[in-house]
């Protein structure tokens, strides 16, 4: 098949988060399957067409839309098109997440569309929301009052379905796959979304080799947080846990690798700020690392007995899957794909919002090393068996098949409706 990838996100130039890793490993998937593989993205600081592991990626530059990503479904669109003359692709899949393939079917009405649920832009809204403290709310509105204005104070997100361009564009797709049940269930219900197009594909994994020769029975004490310093990702939860873990473990040190975000519960201080306040107590238990790159996360793996995710809402987190690879201890949040990822005894999983949970599942890995590292065993074994190439290969193809049998039938889109 002749395969389009459209994603704003691709590394190494925009290696921002999920989306980029899962196009990459799409990408390599498919040429290892002897398909023709094309992606159309975007770098901060070039453009042009380039062959990078048997895959040809086309990118714009990205300057204008470094803030924000409106002006990319169009600049993308019209590269698209110049390119689907010259090849006439027998399918396109791209995110809902910022709806960048919606230019497409100006151009290419016929095209078969696959739309791959990652996290719709409301979701990420709703989690990360911070309602302002009085104190603060005051100054605003002080401050406007003093101009002579009215006050404009950030509400809770509300949301609207009917509206919301990244629904529009998924029901326009011939076929939507999610890769962890709950992300499907929550938006066949939020979004109306068909039963019948949707289907539960996990994405594919490439464990690096670096990750897969890290000992099992390591000892150092070390928890670590993988991922952004940021609310939706439960680290407010997490850092409530810390002093109820080392009060009864002392040994215990964590690490937060990951860019620190805003807001936090403190409107005046980032993520990494606000820990450090909050747990100044136990700042020699502390580390913090800021971003680090992909090829580093092994390295810092080697150095960790348990890996904690307790995000508030997870569809398919990466990090997951690669402290898995790594025979890694990991206690997970139940609220998303860890359900999915974590089954088969491969990890613990706590709810969201509960932070003594979250202690009490993290001190039970710390005291006992032999089930910590028997998790591991299987956490591996279940990463190298579920989420291969040959099996998320096959599904991917039907997947594509199928989509081309339905807009076959239907024909050409009309862009004043949704199919």
């Amino acid at each position: 098949m002749k395969i389009a990838l459209l994603s704003y996100e691709y590394p190494p130039d925009t290696a921002y988060g999920g989306i980029a890793t899962y196009m990459y490993q799409v990408a390599k998937m498919l040429v290892q399957r002897n398909h023709h593989v094309e992606v159309f993205t975007c770098s901060p600081d070039r453009t042009g067409t380039y062959l990078e592991e048997g895959v040809t990626v086309h990118r714009i530059r990205a300057e204008e839309d470094r803030n924000n990503r409106r002006n990319f479904a169009a600049r993308i669109a019209n590269a698209f098109a110049i390119r689907h003359i010259q090849v006439d692709f027998d399918v396109l899949e791209g995110a809902e997440a910022g709806a960048h393939a919606r230019e497409i079917s100006k151009f290419a009405p016929e095209i078969p569309l696959v739309i791959k649920l990652h996290t719709p832009t409301f979701i990420c809204s709703q989690l990360g929301y911070v309602k302002l403290p009085l104190e603060l709310k005051s100054r605003i509105i002080l401050g406007a009052v003093r101009r002579g204005r009215k006050p404009e104070l950030p509400d809770k997100p509300q949301y609207n379905a009917e509206n919301d361009i990244e629904r529009l564009h998924t029901l326009e797709a011939d076929e939507i796959t999610t890769p962890s049940i709950a992300m499907g269930e929550k938006l066949v219900d939020i979004w109306q979304l068909p039963k019948d197009k949707l289907v539960h594909i996990p994405n594919p994994y490439i464990p690096s080799e670096d990750l897969l020769k890290i000992p099992i029975d390591t000892k150092t004490n070390v928890i670590s947080f993988i991922g952004r310093l940021e609310m939706r990702k439960g680290i407010t939860e997490l850092t409530e846990a810390i002093p109820l873990i080392i009060k009864k473990y002392p040994e215990a040190k964590f690490r937060f690798i990951g860019e620190s975000c805003r807001p936090s519960p403190n409107f005046r201080l980032d993520m990494q700020e606000y820990i450090k306040k909050r747990l100044k107590r136990y700042i020699k238990s502390l580390e913090f690392t800021g971003y680090i790159p992909l090829n580093r996360i092994p390295e810092m793996l080697l150095n960790t007995d348990i890996c904690v995710f307790p995000s508030r809402w997870e569809n398919f987190p990466n990090v997951c899957l690669e402290a898995m690879a790594a025979g890694r201890g990991v206690v997970g949040s139940n609220a998303g794909g860890m359900t999915d990822m974590l089954s088969a005894s491969a990890g613990l999983l706590v709810p969201p919002y509960n932070s003594p949970q979250i202690a009490e599942a993290l001190l039970k890995l710390l005291k006992e090393p032999n089930l910590r590292m028997s998790l591991g065993a299987i956490a591996r074994d279940r990463v190298l068996s579920e989420y291969s190439l040959e099996k998320i290969g096959s599904l991917q193809e039907a997947s594509y098949i199928r989509a081309i049998k339905r807009r076959k039938i239907v024909g050409k889109r009309d862009e004043s409706s949704n199919n």
